[in-house]
């Protein structure tokens, strides 16, 4: 999961952000209405975020009614977890930044081998910026409280998962956040449309706002019968030893 460590900060604040929308209302007033979520309105000219607010509306209501909540001790787990790999991944870099510059001083090096190891000594310096000089523990209030907010966003998100499959089961996929649940989604909204929870009123917006769902193509998938499999929802992964 280092990669997933690295990208944290950035990729889960501007999941916050984008979370964001109007009382009722979803997406730029501005733009066309495309579906409904719940008896709301969802304004927008593009298939997947037509889903994306969908999903959001549906899985809040799911959340509430399978009362999935966080504690502050999980966040507190969620958050020493993320320090410590952070940690470890700038540790890691520093050595290798360190090995790649005496090679590259030592000389001697075929052309060839000396750009790849000069490319790659550009890619560790720019992955040493990106996680920064302190860990998450040193820096100040507001950042703290931002970092709690993403983690309770994270647990909710990973539980809310956990639901859907046990309800629902199917084939997992490998996601950036953890595993996720594909054909459980699937599952959960046609389930949902029949009801009529949620309606997407512009047909040409249909094919992409199901494309995620049945493109095999641009998923990893958990091999099925597989350990990995069987344990993706048993112990959260920021848990794991």
């Amino acid at each position: 999961m280092n990669k997933h460590w690295t990208h944290w900060f950035a990729g889960a604040a501007a999941a916050v952000v984008t979370s964001v929308c109007a009382a009722g209302i979803y997406g730029d007033p501005k733009a066309p209405v495309a579906g409904e979520v719940l008896g709301s309105a969802i304004h927008t000219r593009d298939g997947e975020e037509l889903r994306y607010f969908v999903l959001r509306g549906l899985t809040d209501r799911y959340a509430a009614e399978k009362g999935i909540t966080v504690t502050s001790a999980e966040i507190n787990a969620y958050v020493s977890k993320v320090q410590d790999s952070l940690q470890q991944d700038r540790a890691r870099n520093l050595a290798r930044r360190d090995e790649l510059t005496r090679k590259l001083a030592a000389g001697g090096l075929p052309e060839s081998e000396r750009k790849a190891l000069a490319a790659e000594l550009d890619t560790v310096n720019m992955t040493i910026a990106a996680l920064g000089t302190s860990g998450p523990a040193q820096s100040g209030t507001e950042d703290a409280k931002a970092r709690e907010q993403i983690a309770a966003a994270f647990i909710r998100q990973w539980k809310i998962n956990r639901a859907l499959y046990q309800q629902y089961d199917g084939r997992i996929i490998f996601q950036q956040g953890g595993p996720e649940p594909l054909d459980a989604y699937r599952l959960f909204l046609e389930q949902q449309q029949a009801q009529g929870h949620f309606k997407i009123l512009n047909k040409d917006l249909e094919p992409a706002f199901w494309r995620y769902f049945v493109t095999d193509s641009i998923h990893s998938f958990y091999p099925r019968g597989s350990k990995e499999e069987a344990q993706a929802f048993s112990v959260p992964w920021w848990q794991a030893r």
